[in-house]
């Protein structure tokens, strides 16, 4: 060996030696491997431990809560689930804005709104007519809506027909008052348009004039006039020449679907309004519903009498009409729990521990604020009234509650 190489040697043998000595006080650390698992057992599925439908075939967070699922394995039954229970976390129910209300017993209130118009009292409206042809000779009301009052003139007709029978009932009349005959000729001016109180003067008359006057026969307003009611027109038998109407009572007519027919029929006032008299109400109860429908509409005319000596009301006039009903006490659930998301409607129970039990329940009448409850609740149960939606939202995720819905 050459002598120059020998220090070179020694060097080499020098390092090696500290390198051992570093390595025996500072071992090398071995990178971890993978987590322990129990290959003896199988896993099934990893499961929520709060909510317990929360299921998943790989590790993971819970969807609701955010906790780590925790593995089942074959031969174990999980936790438990509740097809019928959801459950939210305390944050989860106050981001929600869970809210509940008690089932009570009390009247169940419907307001009803209904559109009409204002018509006069059919049984104080009359047609006059013309008996017979005749020729207008005189006119005293020439347009609509004059005020008459009863045994008012109106018209001087001229009737060949009409005119011989006032002079054979005057004769018969005056010359032979207890004949028979004279009851038949009265009889026959009735049916002619003559007042008992024409005929009464007509029967003790001197002289018969030739024309007839046509009397207001009640106190009212001129509401139609024919168009050939002008003196020297000539009208047909039958042709009307007025119409008049008693506006001292109006009706409300308005029309109402046979789902209606109840609330109207327990209805404690109707209150009605009409566009030309902003913030006056007229209020009463409804008088008659017509038994027939119409058969295109399917619905039925409601009568309220309303009074109108004041002479507000107006004929024919657009008018609304509110009606207020109220039921004797039932079981009320509010409109704001029930959801129709399903075959039949649900609610939401709390049960207490932010989970909540879905009720199916039996609906009756609809109120404006509630249902009727036939079946399905009882006093006292707590029902979701807000975040009932989310709440049921949340059901759908649960494959049991579902699967049976």
């Amino acid at each position: 060996m050459n002598a120059k190489h020998i220090p070179f040697l020694v060097l080499i043998a020098v390092l090696a030696g500290a390198g051992g000595w570093f390595a025996a006080k500072h071992p090398t650390a071995t990178p971890p491997g993978p987590i322990a698992v129990d290959t003896a057992r199988k896993i099934k599925f990893y499961q929520s431990p709060m909510h317990p439908w929360i299921k998943s075939d790989k590790p993971g967070k819970c969807t609701i809560c955010g906790m780590t699922l925790v593995p089942v394995y074959e031969g174990e039954a999980g936790v438990a689930t509740n097809s019928d229970l959801i459950t939210l976390s305390a944050n989860s129910a106050t981001a929600v804005g869970v809210q509940t209300a008690k089932i009570v017993s009390g009247p169940l209130v419907r307001t009803l709104r209904v559109t009409g118009v204002i018509d006069d009292e059919e049984t104080r409206h009359r047609y006059l007519a013309s008996y017979t042809d005749a020729r207008i000779t005189k006119l005293f009301v020439h347009t609509t809506g004059v005020e008459v009052t009863a045994g008012q003139p109106l018209a001087v007709l001229y009737s060949p027909d009409l005119l011989t029978a006032r002079q054979e009932f005057n004769t018969l009349a005056t010359t032979t008052p207890d004949s028979p005959l004279v009851a038949a000729a009265r009889e026959k001016l009735l049916r002619l348009g003559l007042l008992d109180t024409q005929i009464d003067a007509l029967a003790t008359a001197k002289e018969v004039s030739r024309d007839t006057e046509i009397l207001a026969p009640l106190t009212g307003t001129v509401v139609e006039r024919s168009q050939t009611a002008y003196e020297g027109g000539y009208v047909k038998a039958g042709e009307m020449i007025f119409a008049i109407g008693d506006f001292k009572k109006m009706w409300f007519m308005a029309d109402a679907y046979e789902a209606d027919f109840p609330a109207l029929k327990s209805a404690i006032r109707v209150d009605v309004t009409v566009p030309s008299l902003p913030g006056e109400v007229f209020t009463a109860p409804v008088a008659f519903i017509d038994p027939n429908l119409d058969p295109a509409t399917r619905t039925a005319k409601v009568r309220v009498i309303l009074d109108n000596a004041d002479r507000h009301l107006l004929h024919r006039q657009t008018a609304y009409g509110r009606v207020v009903s109220q039921s004797p006490e039932v079981l009320l659930v509010p409109r704001a729990a029930v959801l129709f998301t399903q075959k039949e409607p649900v609610v939401y129970l709390d049960v207490g521990g932010h989970a909540y039990e879905p009720r199916h329940v039996k609906l009756g009448r609809a109120g404006d604020d509630a249902y009727e409850v036939l079946s399905g609740l009882e006093a006292g149960d707590e029902v979701v009234t807000q975040g009932a939606l989310l709440i049921d939202g949340q059901a759908q995720i649960n494959p049991a509650t579902a699967a049976n819905p």
